[in-house]
């Protein structure tokens, strides 16, 4: 975030500013041409042109998502010549500073606070008005490209668009945009956001679903462009195009989109804006299950319609199990599990597993004869203290708890349970751990395992995520082969054809298949809106494979076609 690069839309001079200075480089040659003598109280993280030969160039706080209060130090801007970069003015802006934008219509600069903004005659560095849109923090802002009018971005997931007064020193605001809330909280609000070219577009970044909403003049959102594996942080028009823009994220991506020059995204749009967080088969495969944060759906295998929708009181980790007695749906809650008949999807019992409302269930997991389940929490503040809980649930309207354990010590977010109940396996903060599921006691530590673990079915082999690979453990803990090809976090994996592949889908955004005994990759399956592949699964003879991922896509694929 101490880096910014600007380029000129005649394509001549880059202005790069990193620690404190602003540099001209040819873009021809790569050559430094100039360095700032003069430098500004912290990161550059804005450069912009007056149209008058001067740069105006402005330090401030490149982290987002729930930070201000960690952050103190006052922030400065400083104006340049644009051939000498001799300082011509120099100022602070007494507060932190998170964005700035310049106004050609008005003449002013605005810089972006914790819960307001400010408006600054950039030639004399005295402050002309400051705003407030009543949220914690502004992050970004942009300014209109002929009109008296600058947006705004909040962490409330807002953009405020307001009109300059320039007779009555002052903003008014015009309208708000308020993007979809897709995690249960604002999860860091508008990172980003920016006119189009000609002022009659609004783009805003959600950082939860990883994309830029699109927006008229009316507040309606025309589409979203999808790609990013990571939050984004920036985006920006081309220079000299009317429908090409380039974004950046916080991981190490990049992307340019051309996007539609007339109408609706149509390409990009979509109706649902959930965020599936769980796939899977029922007992018979005739139906397949998906669980997003507030609402369970029931879909037909064979023809993909969807059977039944009901609304239930979910949370960002929500995950579901079937019941292996072919007539209910276990789904959970922040701290209980629900038991649903099929396939009606009636709500039949509701368990209170959590001890406190600190964390959350991460996932659950029933063992084949339908016997036992086990639930892992991931608490918030007192994480090591986060538990893991078995319970017995042959009839699952009548299920009973009957271990709590207690000496994991870290948060925990993934299970699984063998074919006859009688082992467990845990994931988290601490690696997998390999539990006796008469009691929860310890039996085997592991050195891999938290966001994914599994037992290979019909075998008492383990299966791990390990950030971006899946390794395979003996009972004993012994490495028996790695698999690779993904470049980011694996969420989830399943089997396939009687044990011989492993499917598995990661935040890079791809699906993968391995070969089970020697770890190649035979295929990779990538869709360019498919950001993070949260869970998938496969029936028994492997002829259907449905995905889901976190911007609100169910994905059935048939492999060998």
């Amino acid at each position: 975030y101490n880096k910014f690069i600007w380029l000129q839309s005649s394509g001549i001079n880059a202005e790069y500013g990193g620690n404190g200075y602003v540099h001209c480089f040819d873009v021809d040659t790569g050559a430094l041409l100039e360095s700032s003598k003069e430098t500004v109280a912290g990161p550059v993280v804005w450069v912009g042109l007056d149209g008058a030969g001067r740069i105006i160039a402005g330090s401030g706080h490149g982290r987002k998502t729930i930070c201000w209060d960690e952050y103190h130090q006052s922030d400065s801007m400083m104006v340049l010549d644009m051939k000498t970069l001799e300082l011509h003015n120099k100022w602070s802006t007494e507060k932190p500073t998170w964005h700035y934008c310049f106004n050609k219509t008005s003449q002013m600069v605005y810089s972006t606070h914790k819960g307001n903004f400010t408006g600054w005659n950039y030639l004399t560095g005295k402050e002309w008005a400051t705003e407030s849109d009543g949220s914690a923090c502004i992050y970004c802002t942009d300014t209109h490209p002929t009109k008296n009018r600058i947006i705004t971005g909040n962490n409330e997931l807002k953009v405020v668009e307001w009109e300059i007064v320039l007779g009555k020193f002052g903003l008014s605001k015009l309208r708000s945009i308020e993007l979809p809330l897709l995690s249960g909280w604002y999860f860091g609000g508008v990172w980003s956001t920016k006119y189009s070219y000609d002022g009659e577009i609004v783009y805003a970044t959600e950082p939860h679903s990883m994309s830029i909403k699109v927006y008229d003049q009316d507040n309606n959102m025309m589409g979203d462009v999808k790609g990013h594996p990571e939050c984004i942080n920036r985006i920006n028009i081309i220079p000299g195009t009317s429908n090409q823009l380039v974004s950046c994220d916080r991981g190490s991506v990049t992307i340019s989109w051309s996007l539609p020059e007339e109408g609706s995204i149509d390409a990009c749009k979509q109706e649902e804006t959930d965020k599936y967080m769980w796939v899977g088969f029922s007992t018979n495969e005739e139906q397949f299950g998906v669980v997003s944060e507030n609402t369970i759906r029931l879909f037909d295998t064979a023809s993909g319609d969807l059977l039944k929708s009901v609304p239930f009181e979910g949370f960002y980790r929500s995950c579901g199990v079937f019941h292996p007695n072919g007539k209910h749906l276990l789904v959970t809650g922040r701290m209980n599990v629900m038991v649903y008949e099929l396939p009606t999807l009636e709500l039949v019992a509701t368990y209170t597993v959590l001890k406190t409302d600190d964390g959350s269930l991460s996932e659950v997991a029933i063992s084949k004869d339908g016997s036992r389940f086990l639930a892992v929490e991931c608490r918030n503040m007192d994480s090591d203290n986060s538990e893991a809980y078995g319970w017995s649930c042959t009839d699952p309207t009548e299920a009973k708890e009957y271990f709590i354990k207690s000496d994991y010590h870290s948060r925990m977010f993934s299970c699984a349970v063998n074919d006859d109940g009688s082992k467990g396996i845990i994931g988290g903060h601490r690696a997998a751990m390999l539990i006796n599921m008469d009691d929860g006691s310890t039996l085997k530590k592991l050195a891999n395992g938290c966001f994914w673990v599994d037992f290979v079915p019909q075998s008492t082999d383990l299966l791990l995520g390990d950030g971006s690979r899946i390794v395979r453990y003996n009972e004993e803990g012994t490495l028996i082969m790695s698999y690779t090809g993904h470049t980011d976090e694996v969420q989830y994996a399943c089997t396939m054809n009687s044990n011989r592949h492993i499917l598995s889908g990661a935040e890079d955004g791809t699906l993968r298949l391995f070969d089970m005994e020697t770890g190649e990759n035979l295929y990779a399956f990538f869709n360019h809106r498919s950001e993070n592949f949260k869970c998938v699964a496969s029936n028994s003879t492997g002829d259907v494979v449905v995905a889901i991922n976190t911007n609100g896509m169910i994905y059935t694929l048939v492999p060998g076609q």
